[in-house]
């Protein structure tokens, strides 16, 4: 059975990849739920189907490799079954240069454990920043510009977290647990 499922696996990535980005996560979860049930298994309860992943928690990797107990994370993200939302409400910074900083890598790592990817919208982050009292429009790019050890730009409207950027995100984490 498990050859089975295993063909027409490769085909519910095929379907899902030729979905448009935003919607390929969704489209595989819902796709690899009906296979399983159609093929009579049961999707383990509380499951999470990332990017091409299934986990029973959340992803423990990038909280593992930098040291942040699940009882730190919490205070910052909160997770939902299928996603984290950033949760903190003080950012422990006063210019809005520096909270802009802070939530474009928390941004980043929410991107990272939810598709595998640090890559974060434009849009989310000036939607995030308004939230946090940090949106300043006439210097917004020049804050993410003047960051290219942590940023780096991902298409016009995009960018991804570096490897710096993900060890700092991991600091702020910690700074904003406690």
């Amino acid at each position: 059975m498990l050859e089975k499922i295993k063909d027409k696996l490769n085909d519910v990535i095929s379907i899902a990849d030729e979905c448009p980005e935003k919607y390929q996560v969704k489209c595989f979860e819902i796709l690899l739920g009906a296979l399983l049930s159609a093929e009579g298994v049961a999707p383990a309860t509380g499951a999470t189907i990332t990017a091409g992943r299934v986990i029973e928690k959340p992803s423990p990797d990038f909280f593992t490799r930098h040291n942040i107990a699940e009882e730190e994370w919490q205070r910052v993200f909160h997770f939902d079954g299928v996603s984290y939302p950033i949760i903190v409400s003080d950012l422990k910074e006063k210019p809005a240069s520096k909270k802009q900083v802070r939530l474009a890598l928390l941004l980043g790592i929410k991107g990272l454990l939810e598709t595998g990817d640090s890559i974060f919208e434009k849009g989310q982050l000036i939607e995030l920043c308004k939230q946090h009292a940090a949106y300043d429009s006439s210097n917004f790019a020049a804050h993410m510009n003047k960051q290219k050890s942590l940023f780096v730009p991902k298409g016009k409207n995009n960018w991804t977290l570096t490897k710096p950027g993900e060890s700092q995100a991991a600091e702020v984490i910690k700074e904003l647990s406690q």
